[in-house]
């Protein structure tokens, strides 16, 4: 009760109270003072008990909070007074995801992924779907999940190490089932391989290789993996050989292997016969126009015979392909540079030592997930 001017009184209406509060939450809230945005929604809520909207928002506060198990319970209530109140929904299976509750958490995250209350939290409600898909062991839901949040937060640091485990447990899963079905298989003995070549086993890579081979000569694929082990084993040209026969032979089961026609180049880039290589490249581009690999090599060999104008347009488009490839970078540098452009070549050099530094502490990591490639492109 206020006194007034002339004696008068006045009490604040129950909706101008509500305002009152709902004016200070908002306040508490931009300052992420949550405690006291909690206090100013309840004060909201001893005025009117049955506002589903300053539930759900008590309940956004509690769920900022960690306060989980309180969350859910703001949040049922509200959809009890008010079933279509938008956001809410989306919120109790966060909050029931966080709390463990996953099979109850799993049908409102779907939704609430699709409807979030805003975009601010579409990201959190779609990782945790992702985490309830892989924990209910439902594997279209995750790769659903996984395949939307890549194409709406293709940078996102949270949806890439979620991409990268989800990739790695399905692999795993995979194998444990190619060594339950067909451990005598050739699909396995390749397998193996790759995991050895992985390992910088190559030796022991090319024996798994051949045994594969043993057992199924024509398996597409095999022939270039195993000319690529080859290469990694040893560069005498006895070994270059027969990795160029294995090339060959790899064509000659799928002409359309545009890897094996790049291996190919490779080859004869080493033997420094750099027409025959533009050949190779230019033919795996035919098959492959998105190739980045085949894209650098050929840039690199038009400039190695003196055509820096054709170099750049090949290596503008690996660069646009793989911005992160500090080789294309320096390959389409060094063409810029044989063009007489300087201000380009200096924008990619500078971009060059701004990516090398951001990823020197993550190269190993990324190696270690790397397919081994002896002939992939590197700067000399």
């Amino acid at each position: 009760m206020a006194a007034q001017p002339g004696g008068r009184t006045s009490q604040a209406t129950p909706q101008s109270a509500i305002q009152a509060h709902y004016r200070l939450a908002q306040e508490a809230l931009a300052a992420k003072r949550y405690p006291e945005a909690a206090r100013e929604f309840q004060n909201i809520l001893r005025v009117d008990p049955k506002s589903a909207e300053a539930l759900a928002n008590l309940g956004t506060v509690q769920y900022a909070q960690g306060q989980y198990r309180d969350a859910i319970a703001s949040f049922e209530k509200a959809l009890q007074f008010k079933p279509g109140l938008k956001g809410a929904a989306a919120f109790l299976g966060m909050s029931l995801a966080r709390s463990g509750r996953i099979e109850q958490a799993l049908p409102l995250l779907q939704k609430g992924f699709q409807n979030p209350i805003n975009t601010e939290w579409k990201l959190e409600a779609g990782l945790l779907l992702g985490d309830a898909c892989q924990r209910t062991n439902n594997l279209s839901c995750l790769q659903s999940a996984v395949g939307e949040l890549e194409r709406l937060y293709p940078d996102n640091v949270e949806v890439l190490y979620f991409s990268y485990r989800m990739h790695a447990s399905l692999g795993a899963r995979a194998v444990a089932g190619l060594v339950k079905v067909a451990p005598n298989s050739a699909r396995l003995h390749q397998l193996s391989g790759e995991f050895l070549e992985s390992d910088s086993d190559f030796a022991g890579a090319v024996t798994q290789y051949r045994k594969a081979l043993e057992i199924e000569p024509r398996l597409p694929g095999l022939h270039r993996t195993l000319g690529v082990a080859l290469m990694n084993l040893s560069m005498d040209d006895g070994t270059r050989r027969e990795a160029e026969e294995h090339f060959r032979l790899e064509l000659s089961i799928n002409p359309n292997d545009a890897a094996a026609e790049y291996q190919l180049g490779e080859l004869h880039w080493l033997r420094n016969l750099p027409q025959e290589a533009l050949s190779h490249f230019t033919r795996a581009l035919t098959l492959q126009p998105s190739f980045p690999d085949a894209l650098i090599a050929s840039g690199k060999t038009h400039l190695a015979l003196g055509e820096p104008v054709q170099a750049i347009r090949l290596l503008e488009k690996a660069v646009e392909l793989e911005p992160n490839s500090d080789v294309a970078r320096y390959r389409l540098a060094r063409a810029y540079q044989g063009a007489g452009n300087r201000e380009g070549a200096e924008r990619e050099f500078a971009e060059i030592r701004r990516l090398r530094a951001s990823l020197e502490a993550l190269r190993k990591i990324y190696n270690q997930i790397q397919e081994a490639r002896i002939t992939a492109q590197k700067i000399d």
